[in-house]
């Protein structure tokens, strides 16, 4: 019976391109499906995996896209269903039972016309529960009972209280009764977006490439041409994507012709055009929003461009382990002495950055100034927190750690890697490498290049993709110093805070002796005083909790496994012509209700697909 319904939607979704629902519109005889609406929505992006999007603020706004989250949270700070219908909460305190029973909405669909259903959901958390796999997301998860368990190696990931009831219903157990609402918050995060299976375990490389996903948010992505040389990443001639409205998205049982609740049919971005190009043309109404304003123009818009404070702390992650080149030919694990850490911090003038960026403002601590305090968004944990870290830079201060760690900062030679296709990273790491050589330092800014890949998948031509090298050996812990965007996976500080603690950090495992070992953050960092911070947190509630999480980044401060740099905003030009563009609390831009004015006057100047472009398959 499922495989005649499934069946049935595609060939409605067929028949929808021959048929008119409310956005077409018929003009000479030729029918259109919606404005097709040229946009510069952010910087290009490679991979594409929700999991793994919280290093890249571009691939955090185009996954808050295409995937859909159980639950949202909106741009006052209030959590709204998604994925959800409803919700029930069951408690038996007799038998010391507790769980929460999600059900799905029963018009939910994968853009090829498949439900979404709660196995998926199931299969995309026990993905980020398993042994092997490196996600901050796990701290999301592990009030659910036998979460820690199972991520420790210590039972079986089938033995984690999440289960599929039937294809719409979900059910959550948790060992004790926890707090729902803060609970039902972890679940916005687009790193718990369902992903179906059979998807992601056909190739290693499914989040590259069109033809080998399949999107549950209200755009699919249509074609995508990366089309530039990795040896000059400067030329991204003919570079482009095209986000397609998603014709399953909230599609409901009387809806006609699979019409569904996306305005737009196509989002256009052309990566190709330099800054320079991007503000003459939205000036000149060929474009009409702009999500990265370009850094050599942004001073003239400081006034007039939408800006909002986002959940995004640009970040430099020292890696402890790493191995730094001494002037007589040795190495040391020169970032494993935490004056050494301190004295990085102390040199860098986070105001001056700020002012560089313009939107931005400088970071004083690690939580973002968007987190909540007690849940909720009316205080925040920043406002409570104060600044741990100065705004200005403090050069006789950095020479004093160095004296005490008995350092001499000009026998040291490291690089710091940035991704090669980001402008503005690129920018602050040269103002980062200046601070740090004037504390005496060898320092490089180091673009990390893309690498080509032509692999082959399952009898199917998959080439032109490009492994993001950057991000890989930022996962992969190889990068002795590392500029990311550092995204919060939810506005509870914990999530950002948690990581760092050797229980909490979603590392993969390490067996030694045949037994599995507790690896500690990205970082190497490890203290018993800041684990016992974060385990006191997570078994606490209310103020005892919030004091608990004030008092571990108090500690980061002092240890500076980190170093933040800026607190990141979003900044958007948008156009007279183009309205109702909703931004999420994370200040992701939403354009499932986008309207363009006059939309058919622009169908010539709407950029052509290029033969060259890898495509997603028909449903």
């Amino acid at each position: 019976m499922t495989k005649r319904i499934t069946a049935l939607l595609l060939i409605l979704f067929c028949l929808a391109g021959l048929l008119a629902g409310c956005h077409d519109k018929k003009i000479d005889g030729e029918v259109y499906k919606g404005a097709e609406i040229p946009i510069y929505l952010c910087d290009q992006v490679f991979d594409l995996d929700p999991a793994l999007c919280l290093v890249n603020d571009s691939a955090y706004q185009i996954c808050s896209l295409i995937y859909d989250t159980l639950f949202k949270i909106d741009a006052n700070g209030k959590i709204q269903k998604s994925l959800v219908e409803s919700y029930e909460i069951k408690k038996d305190e007799k038998n010391k039972e507790y769980s929460l029973f999600l059900s799905l909405r029963s018009d939910t669909f994968w853009s090829d016309g498949i439900y979404i259903s709660a196995e998926d959901v199931v299969y995309s958390w026990k993905r980020i529960l398993d042994p092997s796999f490196n996600s901050d997301a796990c701290c999301l998860l592990y009030q659910i009972k036998n979460a820690r368990l199972a991520k420790q190696g210590d039972c079986s990931i089938d033995d984690v209280g999440i289960y599929a009831v039937d294809s719409r219903l979900l059910q959550i157990s948790f060992d004790e009764d926890i707090d729902y609402n803060a609970f039902i918050l972890n679940l916005c995060s687009i790193s718990l977006a369902p992903l179906r299976e059979r998807v992601v375990e056909n190739t290693d490389d499914w989040s590259k490439k069109p033809a080998t996903t399949v999107n549950s948010g209200p755009f699919m992505i249509r074609r995508v041409n990366y089309g530039f040389d990795t040896s000059n990443v400067a030329d991204k001639s003919f570079s482009s994507l095209i986000l397609e409205r998603n014709a399953f998205y909230r599609r409901t049982k009387d809806a006609k012709y699979l019409d569904t609740s996306v305005y737009p049919y196509r989002l256009i971005i052309d990566f190709s055009k330099t800054g320079e190009e991007i503000i003459s043309d939205f000036a000149a109404g060929n474009i009409f929003y702009v999500g990265e304003i370009p850094l050599d123009s942004r001073g003239n818009f400081k006034d007039t461009a939408e800006i909002s404070d986002t959940l995004s702390t640009h970040t430099y992650f020292l890696n402890e382990n790493a191995d730094v080149k001494k002037a007589d030919g040795t190495t040391e694990k020169l970032f494993a002495n935490k004056n050494v850490r301190l004295a990085l911090s102390a040199a860098i003038d986070r105001g001056a950055i700020a002012e560089k960026v313009v939107f931005a403002s400088p970071a004083t601590g690690f939580v973002s100034p968007k987190s909540f305090e007690n849940g909720k968004a009316k205080t925040t944990f920043r406002s409570v927190g104060g600044e741990l870290i100065a705004s200005g830079a403090d050069l006789a201060a950095a020479k004093g750690y160095l004296a005490s760690a008995g350092i001499n900062a000009a026998d040291y030679s490291f690089s710091i890697s940035v991704a090669p296709y980001d402008t503005l990273h690129l920018a602050v790491a040269q103002m980062v490498c200046d601070a740090w050589t004037a504390l005496g330092f060898n320092v490089t800014v180091s673009p990390v290049s893309l690498a080509i890949n032509d692999e082959q998948l399952a009898g199917e031509d998959v080439k032109d993709l490009y492994d993001d090298i950057f991000i890989e050996k930022f996962y992969a812990n190889n990068i002795a110093v590392a500029a990311v965007d550092w995204i919060a996976t939810t506005p509870d500080p914990f999530c950002v805070l948690a990581p760092f603690a050797t229980e909490f950090s979603g590392q993969g495992q390490e067996m030694t002796s045949g037994e599995y070992q507790d690896v500690p953050h990205k970082t190497g960092y490890a203290s018993e005083a800041y684990n016992e911070k974060i385990a006191k947190a997570f078994a606490s509630a209310g103020a005892d909790r919030t004091a608990a999480l004030h008092e571990a980044e108090a500690l980061l401060a002092e240890d500076m496994p980190v170093i933040p740099i800026i607190f990141n905003q979003t900044a958007k030009l948008v156009s007279p012509d183009l309205s109702r563009i909703k931004t999420d609390y994370f200040g992701n831009a939403g354009f499932t209700s986008a309207k363009l004015k006059n939309w058919t006057d622009y169908i010539e100047t709407a950029a052509p697909i290029g033969a060259d472009e890898t495509d997603a398959p028909s449903p």
